[in-house]
């Protein structure tokens, strides 16, 4: 299983949030800096916070 790493534009402290048993296709998870809904994608190696319409 894929293992993401990004940061949270809307994390108050440096570093980088680790994603790891991603499903090889991507899926949707919690953020756990700001608790929004991301998308993370292993094949783009990316994690892009998914906004409420």
């Amino acid at each position: 299983m894929p293992v993401v790493s990004a940061t949270c534009p809307r994390r108050e402290r440096v570093g980088r949030i680790t994603f790891t048993a991603v499903d090889p296709d991507g899926e949707l998870r919690t953020c756990p800096d700001c608790s929004c809904e991301v998308a993370v994608d292993p094949v783009a190696d990316e994690v892009l916070h998914v906004e409420a319409e």
